[in-house]
């Protein structure tokens, strides 16, 4: 069954991994074979949210080469207007010039940045660059969205790189001073209930920045964002971890600090 899903052209780009432990996890609660398939093809299109993104990842790059001919001023442009091909990108543009700043108002200066599920979230680099100059490096289980971001970090940023990785999955720990995990918690705990809170608690990393949006795509109020806040304020004080808070207009912020005590 996973040669089948990876086989189909919906599914391609996603990580075998991925597709393999969404199956495995289906498959405890599957009643047959064709049951199976049902539910890892549903559990699948939350995963892979392609609905999100409306333009193909092999077009996302046209125009560049003349944007970077132009200058830095026109690669910004240029990347505001990919950043409007996917919904949680595009609805963060009204805070874009004021959301790394604050970020690192949260963390402080990162040495190192690591993007989780980072999706669009590299054609905000030039953003990023006006706060930090730290390695960054993204990751991403969909082969083509990491094809196109790793090529434009290739082409605009020496100090940014993409890999192709299921980050609730990676062989290899990921390291770094400071990770990102964009409006994806909630993406991350409908894959598998408990799976964001792991992922927050394992990552290697000294401050974990977590977003949630303020609304969901149906422009009500994004009910799911305080349980989940909830739940890593326990994690944070189970941990004794520091957790710090800002609001932007369509976006939250929560920072858990592991390398501070949450009663300083």
């Amino acid at each position: 069954m996973v040669r089948r899903l990876s086989a189909a052209a919906k599914y391609s780009a996603v990580h075998p991994d991925t597709i393999a432990d969404v199956v495995r996890h289906e498959a405890e609660h599957a009643a047959n074979d064709a049951d199976l398939e049902r539910r890892a093809r549903l559990r699948l299109h939350k995963v892979v949210a392609d609905y999100l993104l409306s333009a193909r990842p092999a077009r996302l790059l046209r125009g560049l080469d003349e944007a970077v001919a132009d200058g830095p001023d026109a690669v910004r442009a240029w990347c505001r207007d990919v950043l409007t091909r996917h919904f949680s990108t595009a609805e963060r543009l009204p805070d874009l010039d004021e959301f790394y700043p604050a970020i690192v108002s949260l963390t402080g200066p990162p040495a190192s940045v690591a993007d989780l599920a980072c999706a669009l979230n590299p054609f905000t680099l030039p953003w990023l660059r006006d706060v930090t100059d730290a390695p960054y490096v993204g990751y991403d289980f969909n082969r083509a969205l990491v094809a196109a971001t790793g090529a434009f970090a290739e082409r605009v940023d020496r100090a940014a790189e993409v890999r192709h990785c299921d980050v609730l999955l990676s062989p290899e720990p990921i390291r770094a001073d400071v990770a990102l995990l964009l409006k994806t918690y909630h993406c991350v705990e409908d894959r598998l209930s408990g799976a964001g809170l792991r992922l927050v608690a394992e990552v290697a990393a000294d401050r974990v920045v977590v977003s949630f949006p303020l609304r969901a795509m149906n422009g009500r109020a994004a009910v799911f964002t305080r349980p989940h806040i909830d739940a890593l304020s326990r994690l944070a004080d189970e941990r004794g971890w520091a957790v710090r808070r800002a609001r932007l207009s369509t976006e939250e912020l929560v920072v858990i600090d592991k390398e501070h005590d949450g009663a300083q």
